[in-house]
């Protein structure tokens, strides 16, 4: 134990000697200092989100930079410089020597993150403590940023069954003679519209969703999010719309008698709770509803529909144009969409932000035992400059297989299909950095799962990670460091 204590304090004070941590250091000071009060949204719940994502994000990296480097250089160092020559002849064995640098290593970055992450906690927080926002605003961001909030997304139908079906509709037609590229880009197109058929809302419909799994638990509130776009599913030229907003409860809460609904063998009914004017093209929120309302069914299950109003909308603004000698409006019976990454979606608070925000610096913190293992395992036999060229190709291999096995990523020709399916194999041995991001998720005040942390615990350090530490410390026993000459 002695041993291993001494190796690690050794490491400590290398590491901080090296110009290159020292650098980064100074990187990840500025990140700290300057991102959180610099960078920000126009709405005051965007300038909080975009300072935890690019804080959080210019910490991952700039540690993860530096325990590649500062990992390479603390294995290799010592034996170019002999200075492992004397450890060895020492009782204490190899294995004991690399576990004592890999614990150095990665007990400074991890000591590291820990400041960073509490000065960015603090600052973020104490902007918008000190900020000049409203009560509405400040009551949005605890409800939307600073919290941690589970989400769950309503059923969809079998998009590839259902684009499958149409090709073999659309082949028949063609007698079926196109060539197999042809018939990749028919699927593809099939699949666009199948997706986009299930998104829309035509004018005065109600598109209804259904959620499962939802707690009936009275001290945790319901919200509901969603992004309406008008008539195109495009950011730009989207204007003001109406959304009707109705829930289904059951027929038991109700005085007056309606229409039933079904839902598992309950007696429940839809009613509109509400009639809202919303910017199209931004997310929304709906009130908090109470879990134990009864919008809850006895299986779990919450269906929430959503009315296409923007006729209505349209002939309100008509009105107030008339009357102002303006030019009338002249949209008419226009569809509203709502992709399926946008939702809609019910967030059911679970923690609070300090707890979620823990969580994340979590996940940050085993992308750093995952960058110290891998660069202190192949700075062990590889030289310096070695070293740190493969571990930089590990993340680029990792990166461009993650890019090429995207659902978007257009496949043209046989070459595409090929790098593709070679990609699928790197990914079984590579781990992709974008594995760890869950900065997104923090900005958006949506839960890191405990499920999250233990999957990329298990596939990614324990499946992928660990064979390359074996691997890298059975060869740095095995190293003839005697051979090693400094010329």
């Amino acid at each position: 134990m002695k041993a291993l204590t001494a190796i690690i304090k050794l490491t400590l004070r290398n590491a901080i000697r090296s110009h290159v941590f020292q650098l980064l250091l100074l990187f990840l000071l500025l990140c700290v200092a300057l991102v959180p009060t610099t960078v920000g949204g126009g709405t005051a719940s965007d300038f909080i989100r975009v300072s935890l994502l690019y804080s959080l994000s210019g910490i991952g990296t700039i540690l993860s930079v530096s325990a590649l480097w500062v990992g390479c250089q603390v294995m290799s160092s010592d034996i170019d410089s002999y200075q492992l020559h004397m450890v060895v002849s020492k009782p204490v064995s190899r294995v004991t020597i690399w576990l004592g640098k890999y614990l150095g290593v990665l007990i400074l970055h991890l000591v590291l993150l820990i400041l960073a992450a509490a000065a960015v906690y603090g600052v973020v927080l104490w902007r918008f403590r000190n900020g000049d926002f409203s009560k509405e605003e400040r009551t949005r961001i605890e409800n939307e940023v600073l919290v941690g909030r589970r989400v769950y997304l309503p059923d969809r139908p079998d998009y590839d069954k259902l684009a499958k079906e149409l090709m073999v509709q659309k082949l028949s037609k063609a007698k079926n003679n196109m060539s197999h590229k042809a018939q990749e880009r028919l699927y593809k197109e099939c699949l666009k519209e199948v997706v986009a058929k299930d998104s829309e809302v035509l004018p005065g419909k109600t598109r209804e969703w259904v959620f499962k799994g939802v707690p009936a638990d009275a001290k945790r509130a319901l919200y509901l999010r969603y992004r309406p776009y008008v008539n195109k599913v495009k950011s730009e030229d989207q204007r003001k719309t109406t959304v009707g907003i109705s829930v289904e409860i059951p027929r038991s809460a109700l005085n007056a008698e309606r229409q039933q609904g079904d839902a598992g063998g309950e007696d429940r009914v839809m009613i509109p709770v509400a009639k809202l004017d919303v910017m199209a093209g931004k997310f929304q929120e709906f009130p908090p509803m109470r879990g134990d309302s009864g919008i809850v069914s006895t299986k779990g299950e919450v269906r929430i529909g959503l009315t296409n109003l923007d006729n209505d909308y349209v002939f309100r603004e008509n009105r107030k144009r008339i009357m102002a000698g303006q030019e009338p409006m002249k949209d008419k019976d226009v569809k509203h969409y709502y992709q399926p990454n946008d939702g809609p979606m019910l967030l059911v608070k679970i923690t609070g932000f300090l707890g979620n925000y823990s969580r994340a610096i979590l996940v940050i913190a085993l992308q750093l035992v995952m960058m110290a293992a891998i660069s202190c395992a192949l700075g062990g036999f590889l030289t310096l400059p070695t070293a740190v060229f493969v571990s930089t190709s590990y993340l680029i291999f990792g990166f461009m297989a993650n890019f090429m096995t995207d659902t978007e990523f257009y496949v043209s020709n046989a070459m595409d299909r090929a790098g593709q399916e070679f990609s699928w194999w790197i990914l079984e041995v590579v781990v992709p950095l974008s594995k760890f991001d869950v900065t997104d998720l923090i900005a958006d005040g949506k839960l890191v799962e405990w499920g999250l942390i233990w999957n990329i615990t298990w596939t990614s350090l324990l499946v992928r990670t660990l064979p390359i530490v074996l691997f890298g410390v059975y060869f740095y026993r095995r190293r003839e460091i005697g051979l090693v000459i400094r010329k």
